[in-house]
């Protein structure tokens, strides 16, 4: 039986949302025909980035404690449930998120569980108490992991302020929190604040106005948030700390620099060139590190942007021996694309990977909730994810060049390795990557 030919990929539009305004707040809605899972998130403009340095984790607790729910005692998860309801809840550098993906002719009872979980929790201290232990537990329980290890390292070493800490807050900071902080914070920031309403599914039948007004109540309009760049921590450029972990026969390493902002960044031509250095399978870093030499079972690279700075950065796991040759390996593919450009053949993974595949990309309420919150944190238009796309089938050879020049950095990067420190440190110190500090895990973030 002979394969089927390939046919040419359908055009896709991404559809154009409802927006309405209901009270101090914005309803942003889509209706999908046949969507019977309604996804509905609330976006306010108060993520990580924003928490005063005495506070830093409370935004992340609070999402822990609305769980608890109005009764306490993590009662909303099974109220919902009686709906056919889950609960969501996360919290970014620039936003704070809750919601609920529920079936489309149960919404409206669902929703008033949402509005009074956000508005009106409980937040008992003893609930409180137990979630703060429950995220130290878990800091420590993922820092086990090396490459969790390296990215958290990695803030203080490219900023000072709020992002030298992780966003949950570091053990130290988030120890300090008391139930009396994160009730203020919700009362501030959340509970008062009318926030963005996302809204998808089959609306038939769903009253969008009311729905604004169970969620948003009397809470006043979300403010504007300032936004200004982050300083750096002081230091020469470029450098290596080692995180030690004496014995370990692996090394987690992340090559990182700082990005400029979401909003001041071409994506399309950022986001492909770093698909072309470490994104795909096929990637420089992939071919290099696991094909040719046989270090790693996989590399990658990406960016992190937010409103006002961003991070890029590579990164992999290997043999201790093989760590400063995986450095300088990685150093020089990253030189190698800046100095002689991408491929054809590069060309076109990037373009196809990120056009063909949209149909089944948006294909679910949740995922095109989920790029609808995108468009609120950050500003963007309506119709982003048609312009994202046209950015990526208008790619060339000559615009990815560019963005490799334009955005990767290698002399101003920062080369974070989680491993022993005994065994790698003459090693690192050879390769001319910068001067090396060594520090405890304890000790980043006290």
């Amino acid at each position: 039986m002979l394969r089927p030919d390939i046919g040419t990929p359908a055009s896709y539009t991404f559809p154009k949302p409802r927006r309405i305004t209901v009270g101090g707040g914005t309803v942003v809605a889509i209706d999908v025909p046949g969507q019977r899972l309604a996804s509905l998130r609330l976006v306010h403009p108060y993520g990580g980035a924003v928490e005063p340095l005495d506070a830093m984790g409370v935004s992340s607790l609070t999402s822990e404690v609305l769980e608890d729910g109005p009764a306490g005692n993590s009662s909303l998860a099974p109220a919902l449930e009686r709906h056919g309801a889950e609960w969501v809840s996360r919290v970014n550098w620039d936003g704070f998120i809750t919601g609920l993906d529920a079936p489309a002719n149960r919404l409206g009872e669902a929703v008033r569980l949402f509005a009074d979980a956000v508005r009106r929790p409980a937040l008992a201290p003893d609930d409180i108490v137990r979630r703060r232990d429950q995220l130290l537990e878990r800091f420590w329980l993922e820092a086990a992991s090396a490459s969790t290890l390296a990215m958290r390292s990695l803030g203080g070493q490219l900023f000072t302020g709020r992002y030298a800490t992780p966003l949950a807050g570091g053990p130290v900071r988030l120890a300090e929190v008391e139930p009396e902080t994160v009730a203020a914070f919700h009362a501030d920031s959340i509970a008062s604040v009318a926030g963005t309403l996302v809204v998808v599914g089959d609306l038939s039948g769903v009253d969008l106005e009311d729905l604004g007004k169970t969620v948003f109540g009397d809470a006043a309009a979300t403010p504007v948030r300032e936004v200004a760049a982050p300083a750096p921590p002081p230091g020469e450029l470029p450098r290596v700390l080692i995180v030690d972990r004496p014995g370990s026969v692996q090394s987690a390493l992340v090559i990182a620099h700082r990005a400029p902002s979401r909003s001041q960044v071409d994506l399309p031509r950022a986001e492909g060139i770093s698909e072309v250095l470490g994104g795909l399978f096929t990637s420089r870093l992939n071919m290099e590190l696991r094909e040719r030499l046989g270090y790693t079972y996989g590399a990658g690279s990406r960016f992190d942007l937010r409103r006002d700075s961003g991070v890029f950065f590579a990164t992999t796991q290997v043999e201790a021996d093989t760590t400063a040759h995986s450095i300088t390996a990685s150093l020089e593919q990253i030189a190698k694309l800046r100095s002689s450009g991408v491929t054809a053949e590069e060309l076109a993974s990037v373009r196809d990977s990120n056009t063909v595949g949209l149909p089944v990309s948006y294909s679910t309420a949740r995922a095109m909730a989920s790029a609808l919150v995108d468009m609120v944190v950050h500003d963007l238009p309506d119709d982003y994810v048609d312009r994202h796309r046209a950015g990526y089938e208008a790619l060339t050879e000559d615009k990815l060049n560019s963005a490799a020049e334009e955005y990767l950095h290698p002399e101003e990067a920062v080369v974070v390795v989680v491993g022993d420190a005994e065994r790698l440190s003459g090693p690192l110190a050879d390769i001319g990557a910068g001067p090396v500090e060594v520090r405890s895990p304890e000790s980043l973030w006290s």
